[in-house]
């Protein structure tokens, strides 16, 4: 979300910019009527405010991501980086699926 919002305001911003441009360049011309200097004012604004709150939001993602611990899908209990289960909860689920899918009878 915070990478939406940053590029929200920078594209806001890179809008703003060239209406302004697009402005100064034809100041004599009816073209400069469409654009006026209020509404790129106000415009800024938003764009400018949209790329704090982005980067803002970006350092508390970061700042998320140290914080939180990988846990079991199952039992909760904190599990290393990249696993979905735990190992006790990861080895039932295996031998599950290993007697579901292997079905022959064993010979004694």
């Amino acid at each position: 979300m915070a990478a939406t919002i940053l590029r929200l305001g920078l594209w806001t911003l890179i809008i703003v910019l060239s209406l302004y441009v697009v402005h100064e360049s034809f100041e004599d011309s009816p073209v400069a009527e469409y654009v006026p200097i209020g509404m790129l004012s106000k415009a800024l604004g938003v764009g400018a405010a949209l790329l704090v709150l982005g980067i803002i939001l970006r350092i508390f993602e970061k700042g998320a991501k140290a914080v939180v611990k990988h846990r079991c899908a199952v039992c909760r209990t904190p599990i290393p980086s990249g696993a979905i289960f735990c190992r006790a909860h990861l080895r039932t689920i295996l031998h599950e699926e290993d007697d579901r899918t292997h079905m022959t009878k064993l010979r004694k």
